[in-house]
Protein backbone atom coordinates (compact mmCIF):
# COMPACT_ATOMS: atom_id res chain seq x y z
CA UNK A 1 0.00 0.00 0.00
CA UNK A 2 2.63 2.64 0.81
CA UNK A 3 4.83 1.60 -2.40
CA UNK A 4 1.47 2.37 -4.49
CA UNK A 5 0.77 5.66 -2.53
CA UNK A 6 4.36 6.37 -3.23
CA UNK A 7 4.04 5.41 -6.72
CA UNK A 8 1.29 7.64 -7.32
CA UNK A 9 2.65 10.76 -5.35
CA UNK A 10 5.92 11.02 -7.07
CA UNK A 11 4.52 12.44 -10.69
CA UNK A 12 2.34 14.68 -8.65
CA UNK A 13 5.80 15.94 -6.72
CA UNK A 14 7.41 16.44 -10.09
CA UNK A 15 4.95 18.22 -11.44
CA UNK A 16 4.28 20.54 -8.40
CA UNK A 17 8.47 21.06 -8.20
CA UNK A 18 8.68 21.96 -12.17
CA UNK A 19 6.05 24.62 -12.03
CA UNK A 20 8.10 26.10 -8.72
CA UNK A 21 11.28 25.88 -10.77
CA UNK A 22 10.02 27.10 -13.82
CA UNK A 23 12.13 30.27 -14.76
CA UNK A 24 9.30 33.47 -15.30
CA UNK A 25 9.21 34.52 -18.63
CA UNK A 26 12.03 37.09 -20.13
CA UNK A 27 10.65 40.19 -21.06
CA UNK A 28 12.18 41.67 -23.86
CA UNK A 29 12.32 45.60 -24.75
CA UNK A 30 13.43 47.00 -27.81
CA UNK A 31 14.66 50.50 -27.02
CA UNK A 32 14.76 52.70 -30.05
CA UNK A 33 17.48 55.09 -30.25
CA UNK A 34 17.97 58.15 -32.96
CA UNK A 35 21.39 59.15 -33.66
CA UNK A 36 21.73 62.54 -35.34
CA UNK A 37 24.87 63.32 -37.37
CA UNK A 38 25.64 67.16 -38.24
CA UNK A 39 27.35 67.62 -41.51
CA UNK A 40 29.66 71.24 -41.74
CA UNK A 41 30.24 72.02 -45.10
CA UNK A 42 33.31 74.63 -45.32
CA UNK A 43 33.45 76.40 -48.68
CA UNK A 44 36.48 78.09 -50.24
CA UNK A 45 35.67 80.62 -53.39
CA UNK A 46 38.33 79.04 -55.71
CA UNK A 47 36.86 80.79 -58.80
CA UNK A 48 39.34 83.92 -58.07
CA UNK A 49 42.25 81.40 -58.05
CA UNK A 50 41.74 79.06 -60.60
CA UNK A 51 41.44 81.84 -62.74
CA UNK A 52 44.22 83.85 -62.34
CA UNK A 53 47.07 84.15 -64.58
CA UNK A 54 49.57 82.37 -62.70
CA UNK A 55 47.80 79.40 -61.64
CA UNK A 56 46.89 79.30 -65.44
CA UNK A 57 50.79 80.15 -66.67
CA UNK A 58 52.45 77.63 -64.00
CA UNK A 59 50.09 74.45 -66.17
CA UNK A 60 51.21 75.40 -69.76
CA UNK A 61 53.47 73.56 -71.45
CA UNK A 62 56.89 75.46 -71.49
CA UNK A 63 57.65 76.54 -75.13
CA UNK A 64 53.99 78.57 -74.24
CA UNK A 65 54.81 80.20 -71.27
CA UNK A 66 58.16 81.53 -73.33
CA UNK A 67 56.17 83.00 -75.88
CA UNK A 68 55.43 86.73 -75.64
CA UNK A 69 52.34 86.10 -77.17
CA UNK A 70 50.62 84.95 -74.03
CA UNK A 71 51.33 87.75 -72.05
CA UNK A 72 50.17 89.70 -74.82
CA UNK A 73 46.77 88.39 -74.36
CA UNK A 74 47.00 89.72 -71.28
CA UNK A 75 49.15 92.91 -70.68
CA UNK A 76 46.64 93.68 -74.19
CA UNK A 77 43.65 94.04 -72.12
CA UNK A 78 41.30 92.65 -74.97
CA UNK A 79 41.28 89.36 -73.85
CA UNK A 80 42.02 86.94 -70.64
CA UNK A 81 42.57 83.35 -70.35
CA UNK A 82 40.02 81.38 -68.41
CA UNK A 83 40.03 77.96 -66.80
CA UNK A 84 36.72 76.97 -67.64
CA UNK A 85 37.01 73.87 -69.78
CA UNK A 86 38.49 70.71 -68.84
CA UNK A 87 41.19 70.20 -69.43
CA UNK A 88 42.80 73.60 -69.60
CA UNK A 89 44.09 73.42 -72.88
CA UNK A 90 44.05 71.36 -75.83
CA UNK A 91 47.78 70.33 -77.43
CA UNK A 92 47.96 69.15 -80.97
CA UNK A 93 49.35 70.06 -84.83
CA UNK A 94 46.05 71.64 -85.79
CA UNK A 95 48.44 72.92 -88.97
CA UNK A 96 50.06 70.51 -89.83
CA UNK A 97 53.71 71.95 -90.03
CA UNK A 98 54.65 69.16 -87.50
CA UNK A 99 55.30 71.46 -84.60
CA UNK A 100 52.94 71.20 -81.34
CA UNK A 101 49.92 73.97 -81.36
CA UNK A 102 48.01 74.84 -78.65
CA UNK A 103 44.44 76.17 -78.12
CA UNK A 104 43.25 77.98 -74.83
CA UNK A 105 39.62 79.39 -73.54
CA UNK A 106 39.68 82.97 -73.37
CA UNK A 107 36.64 85.74 -73.09
CA UNK A 108 36.96 89.29 -74.87
CA UNK A 109 37.15 91.76 -71.55
CA UNK A 110 35.30 94.35 -73.00
CA UNK A 111 31.88 91.85 -74.14
CA UNK A 112 32.87 89.02 -71.90
CA UNK A 113 32.05 86.89 -75.13
CA UNK A 114 33.99 82.86 -74.75
CA UNK A 115 35.57 81.75 -77.44
CA UNK A 116 39.38 80.46 -78.11
CA UNK A 117 43.22 81.63 -78.51
CA UNK A 118 45.13 79.32 -80.84
CA UNK A 119 48.50 79.59 -80.85
CA UNK A 120 50.82 77.94 -83.42
CA UNK A 121 54.48 76.16 -82.34
CA UNK A 122 56.34 77.20 -85.11
CA UNK A 123 55.40 80.86 -85.49
CA UNK A 124 53.65 81.66 -82.25
CA UNK A 125 51.36 83.14 -84.42
CA UNK A 126 47.74 83.58 -82.50
CA UNK A 127 44.19 83.22 -84.10
CA UNK A 128 41.46 84.16 -82.07
CA UNK A 129 38.37 81.89 -82.80
CA UNK A 130 34.99 83.15 -81.29
CA UNK A 131 35.51 85.49 -78.14
CA UNK A 132 33.34 88.74 -79.59
CA UNK A 133 34.97 87.20 -83.49
CA UNK A 134 33.39 85.87 -85.92
CA UNK A 135 35.57 83.07 -87.80
CA UNK A 136 34.29 80.95 -91.30
CA UNK A 137 31.29 79.13 -90.79
CA UNK A 138 30.79 80.08 -87.37
CA UNK A 139 27.72 80.33 -85.22
CA UNK A 140 28.08 83.16 -84.01
CA UNK A 141 31.07 85.28 -81.98
CA UNK A 142 30.23 84.04 -78.85
CA UNK A 143 30.88 80.57 -77.35
CA UNK A 144 29.55 80.52 -74.33
CA UNK A 145 27.46 77.61 -74.50
CA UNK A 146 30.62 75.38 -75.22
CA UNK A 147 31.09 72.80 -72.15
CA UNK A 148 32.95 70.25 -73.72
CA UNK A 149 36.30 70.13 -75.84
CA UNK A 150 38.71 67.48 -77.16
CA UNK A 151 41.04 66.91 -79.76
CA UNK A 152 39.37 65.07 -82.90
CA UNK A 153 41.74 62.42 -85.16
CA UNK A 154 39.13 61.33 -86.95
CA UNK A 155 39.95 62.03 -91.11
CA UNK A 156 36.06 61.44 -92.28
CA UNK A 157 33.72 63.53 -89.98
CA UNK A 158 29.97 63.40 -90.69
CA UNK A 159 28.04 66.51 -90.95
CA UNK A 160 24.64 67.03 -89.61
CA UNK A 161 21.56 67.18 -91.84
CA UNK A 162 22.23 70.88 -92.75
CA UNK A 163 25.67 71.55 -92.81
CA UNK A 164 27.11 72.35 -96.62
CA UNK A 165 30.62 73.46 -96.10
CA UNK A 166 32.23 69.49 -96.25
CA UNK A 167 34.61 68.63 -98.33
CA UNK A 168 33.78 64.95 -98.78
CA UNK A 169 30.77 63.18 -99.72
CA UNK A 170 27.17 63.72 -98.18
CA UNK A 171 28.75 66.76 -97.00
CA UNK A 172 31.22 65.32 -94.89
CA UNK A 173 34.37 66.77 -93.39
CA UNK A 174 37.72 65.44 -94.79
CA UNK A 175 40.68 66.41 -92.43
CA UNK A 176 44.18 65.87 -92.92
CA UNK A 177 45.28 67.38 -89.69
CA UNK A 178 43.79 67.29 -85.59
CA UNK A 179 40.49 69.70 -85.09
CA UNK A 180 39.34 70.90 -81.91
CA UNK A 181 35.64 69.39 -81.61
CA UNK A 182 33.31 71.74 -79.27
CA UNK A 183 30.30 70.84 -78.03
CA UNK A 184 27.02 71.56 -75.59
CA UNK A 185 26.22 68.72 -73.30
CA UNK A 186 23.48 66.94 -74.72
CA UNK A 187 23.27 69.13 -77.70
CA UNK A 188 25.98 68.50 -79.85
CA UNK A 189 28.46 71.12 -81.73
CA UNK A 190 30.93 70.36 -84.35
CA UNK A 191 34.90 70.63 -85.42
CA UNK A 192 37.33 74.05 -85.66
CA UNK A 193 39.81 72.75 -87.89
CA UNK A 194 42.18 74.66 -90.01
CA UNK A 195 41.32 74.96 -93.73
CA UNK A 196 44.98 76.02 -94.74
CA UNK A 197 44.51 79.52 -94.35
CA UNK A 198 42.59 80.29 -91.19
CA UNK A 199 40.43 78.49 -88.65
CA UNK A 200 36.80 77.48 -89.83
CA UNK A 201 34.11 75.60 -88.11
CA UNK A 202 32.29 72.83 -89.38
CA UNK A 203 28.84 72.04 -87.92
CA UNK A 204 27.89 68.22 -86.93
CA UNK A 205 24.23 68.57 -85.43
CA UNK A 206 20.94 69.13 -86.61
Amino acid sequence: MNKLLLYFSLPMIFAISCKEKKSPPISTEIIKTQSKTDTAFITKNTDSISNSASFIMERLPFWVTQSDKIEDLIINKNYKIENRLNPLYLEADFNGDGNLDIALPIFEIGTNKKGFAIIHGKTHEVFIVGAGKMFKNALGDDQDYINIWVVNHEKINEAGAEEETGTGENGSLILENPSIEIAASEVGGGQIYWNGKKYAYFHQTC
